[in-house]
């Protein structure tokens, strides 16, 4: 028998290779007889132009520097769903939402972003920027409860996503957002998101190599029924976002 001192005190070689983990197609790092999946997690978000872009979701080195700014975004909620299906969101399940604006000159929606001209002197992009947020509810693990009991008036719940804002056909910023989202007084109608942004390493084009963080607040459809969807004039629920913090793009 080979005793643990004879053993050799190098660690057997990583190799990395491809494996099927469930559905997905993981990179798999292989030590000696052991096998370990490393994530590596992607999200593709689809704008409302009908063109999509997917990107990694993992961050880069921070670069120094960095630039204050303001950016504020106006969009309306088109989709509510449970993951993975087509069934209605309610306060049992995850709950998946997609808010997004088509922009444009004029429009007075989309996102805009303003640098402080005291801080850099990075060119600002046009206003009404396109933008899609998709963002994941988790309303059966909340955070805190209301006096009524559990998912009451004033009930908060875990929150992240990723909001894509696209300046042109190659350049889209991206921002990881996490946070709580909570009930405005007792409805279940809109919540109140708070939380904060960092840049993701899928930024592009003009956006590229983009480095920041800060605080994003997000007047919220919440995705349930009777919340509104924009299916019609009448059933539009709009959606206001503010971010504030620090944001460094560009080469």
């Amino acid at each position: 028998m080979k005793r643990w001192w004879n053993t050799p005190r190098h660690p057997a070689p990583a190799r990395v290779t491809r494996r099927r983990i469930g559905r997905a197609l993981m990179r798999v790092v292989t030590i000696g007889a052991l096998s370990l999946p490393v994530a590596r997690p992607s999200i593709t978000v689809h704008f409302p132009d009908g063109t999509t872009f997917t990107f990694p979701l993992f961050s880069r080195l921070p670069r120094t520097g960095g630039a204050v700014i303001q950016a504020w975004a106006f969009g309306t909620l088109s989709e509510a769903t449970q993951p993975d299906s087509q069934k209605e969101c309610d306060l049992e399940h995850v709950c998946e939402l997609a808010i997004s604006s088509a922009g444009g000159a004029g429009s007075g929606t989309g996102t805009t972003i303003k640098t402080s001209s005291e801080t850099s002197s990075q060119v600002d992009p046009s206003p009404n920027l396109q933008f899609t947020l998709a963002e994941t509810i988790d309303y059966a693990h909340p955070v805190t409860k209301g006096v009524k009991g559990d998912n009451g008036p004033g009930a908060c719940y875990p929150a992240s996503g990723v909001m894509a804002i696209k300046m042109d056909a190659s350049s889209v910023l991206a921002l990881d957002i996490v946070g709580q989202a909570c009930q405005v007084g007792g409805s279940t109608a809109r919540l109140v998101f708070t939380g904060s942004y960092a840049t993701d390493v899928g930024s592009s084009g003009r956006f590229a190599n983009a480095d920041g963080i800060g605080s994003v607040n997000i007047n919220n459809p919440s995705g349930l029924p009777g919340a509104g969807t924009n299916t019609s004039a009448a059933d539009t629920t709009w959606t206001k976002a503010s971010l504030a913090g620090q944001l460094l793009y560009g080469n």
